[in-house]
């Protein structure tokens, strides 16, 4: 019998697609549920968006990304944007769902510009191998953070979830988001039968998606360009473009991904997400260290659950709205910390030199905080390092 890979290289091994497994596949299209389900249940509960617009342009984009990069590229929320809109819900006086729409297309003009351009290439040239693993590296930290504070209202049901997991990841993954979701929802009902009864009453019936352009008016165009697009722009550089791109070329290196063709694949489906109605989304990098170490190695990972969310979301979206809302904090939170722990494992030891190590953990720590500011700092600390102007 083979023995059962060490953790290490089943998070940091480059892989070969013909050694994918459906089984992988499956298990690993769950990984990234993590850092989704927060996003989703946050813009349909509380900012009011349709959640047959979200689940739709999520799903439809897992679908066509899946299918044209062949790996498990995910496609998640934009994080800046989402905590923003979260925020401002309820005190901002605006439409929620047809300015987040609007931040989309936006955002969405924006990426086309940078990759037809070339700006997003051009800028990726002054951006060293050192400051992208420190990019990695920070918002891995910046996963396991967020993570850590959901366990903290949780602690007994998030410890055991991450010790469960850390288990089956060294037994090669692919059960590692199952079996955190059946004890999640198993946890969920014990505490909330209220929804298990809600989840039983709700009806099953074709839904449309709700596009938002009858709602756009001059002052939420000025909110959703000023506070929700630009304030993403450095975080999506940093994480859904330069991460994503690094993360790809050490766990993919036979596939040719750029910079312009990340920036390129951003803002199409976030033309997407504002004709349906949807807010943003972008490209991880964490998302694909969390689905690569529960065992996806191909786009059927991202195909499977955009089809689940496509289904749903046509005719299911209140059904999946209560199943989400029971997963408990704990396993919400280990799936976090799982995300954040498989980034972080393959790139913390990878500087040469005493140089090389101040500017990844200097571009880490400021990335932990944003990642966009992250990599100003690393190319500023390296430029300085490089010319001597600074010493350490």
């Amino acid at each position: 019998m083979k023995a059962a890979p060490e953790t290490s290289e089943v998070l940091t091994a480059p892989y070969e697609l013909s050694n994918a497994s459906w089984r992988g596949d499956l298990g690993g299209a769950l990984g990234d549920l993590g850092t989704l389900l927060p996003f989703l249940v946050g813009f349909i509960v509380v900012t009011g968006v349709h959640p047959t617009s979200i689940l739709l342009a999520f799903g439809l984009s897992m679908i066509v990304v899946g299918w044209r990069f062949g790996i498990p590229f995910p496609v998640q929320p934009m994080k800046a944007v989402g905590a923003a809109a979260l925020a401002s819900a309820v005190v901002s006086g605006q439409n929620m769902p047809a300015v987040l729409a609007l931040a989309a297309l936006i955002t969405g003009v924006f990426w086309l510009i940078a990759a037809w351009s070339g700006l997003a290439h051009w800028l990726s040239r002054y951006v060293s191998r050192d400051v992208t693993h420190g990019v990695v590296l920070g918002l891995g930290i910046a996963l396991i953070i967020a993570g850590l504070r959901r366990i903290e209202g949780d602690a007994v049901l998030g410890a055991a979830s991450v010790v469960l997991a850390l288990i089956l990841l060294g037994r090669g993954g692919w059960l590692t988001m199952p079996a955190l979701m059946a004890v999640g929802w198993s946890v969920g009902a014990w505490r909330q039968p209220d929804l298990l009864q809600t989840l039983a009453d709700t009806p099953w019936a074709l839904h449309l998606p709700e596009p938002q352009w009858p709602a756009f008016n001059q002052s939420g165009v000025w909110f959703a360009a000023i506070s929700l697009a630009a304030a993403q722009i450095p975080l999506t550089f940093g994480n859904a473009i330069l991460g994503i791109v690094a993360e790809t070329r050490r766990l993919f290196p036979a596939v040719a991904v750029d910079e312009s063709r990340a920036a390129r694949g951003t803002g199409l489906m976030n033309l997407l997400a504002g004709g349906l109605g949807a807010p943003p989304m972008c490209f991880g990098a964490g998302g694909m260290a969390a689905q690569v170490a529960c065992g996806a190695r191909t786009g059927r990972a991202p195909i499977f659950l955009g089809s689940v969310l496509l289904l749903a979301g046509l005719y299911a979206s209140g059904q999946l709205t209560a199943l989400l809302s029971l997963l408990p904090a704990g396993t919400l939170g280990a799936m976090l910390f799982v995300a954040g722990f498989s980034l972080t494992i393959g790139t913390a030891g990878s500087a040469r030199d005493k140089e090389a190590r101040a500017v990844l953990l200097t571009t880490a720590a400021v990335s932990v905080w944003n990642a966009g500011v992250g990599v100003i700092v690393g190319v500023v600390l390296e430029a300085g390092l490089r010319s001597k102007v600074m010493r350490i």
